[in-house]
């Protein structure tokens, strides 16, 4: 009969420590990108302009730019941020355990349900992050031209139903854990 111990660290194989080591890094550099992503999208004024054009619900609709609508809408952008740059935190140091050999621990479940709470949050803040932005880009226009945009998307469910299968999936991952320290203990 064999017996295998899963909760504690093993020989890590070459290919899961280069896996691990690859989305670890590859997570960070996410979370920088996206933390220097936003002063550059708010200091560009064509960039800006390309992405309210073609991402902004706003369209083709008057917006004015100053200093403040950028540095609102930068604040803006990064509290927006905030539960995708947890996630991707989290990412990082999952697979950090993963390149270390600790894949099924409780530690591993927890992360994987602050993901999917991430996820949850980032979906539930987007279309509020939409709309102060909407309302940011055209607060300076003409009186009667500010428009304000609430909007829920198709993404945002799917979001919202990822996270909770990742909610799901680490609640079983940590009882299945819990259960193995339980049933070693009577070996």
């Amino acid at each position: 009969m064999s017996v295998v111990a899963f909760p504690f660290p093993a020989p890590v194989e070459p290919r899961l420590r280069r896996i691990g080591r690859i989305v670890a890094v590859g997570a960070l550099l996410c979370v920088a990108g996206a933390v220097l992503a936003v002063p550059l999208l708010w200091s560009s004024d064509e960039m800006l302009r390309h992405w309210i054009a073609t991402q902004s619900p706003l369209g083709t609709r008057a917006f004015t730019l100053n200093l403040s609508t950028r540095l609102a809408g930068a604040l803006i952008s990064l509290i927006g941020l905030v539960p995708v740059l947890y996630a991707l935190l989290q990412l990082s140091m999952l697979f950090s355990r993963f390149a270390r050999g600790e894949v099924f621990v409780t530690d591993n479940a927890w992360r994987i349900r602050r993901m999917g709470l991430a996820l949850i949050a980032n979906a539930l803040m987007s279309p509020l992050v939409q709309m102060l932005t909407t309302i940011n880009l055209t607060r300076a226009n003409q009186p009667g031209e500010l428009v304000v945009m609430f909007g829920i998307e198709q993404s945002h469910v799917l979001s919202v139903l990822s996270g909770l299968a990742l909610v799901a999936f680490a609640t079983v991952m940590a009882d299945a854990v819990r259960m193995w320290h339980e049933n070693s203990e009577i070996i």
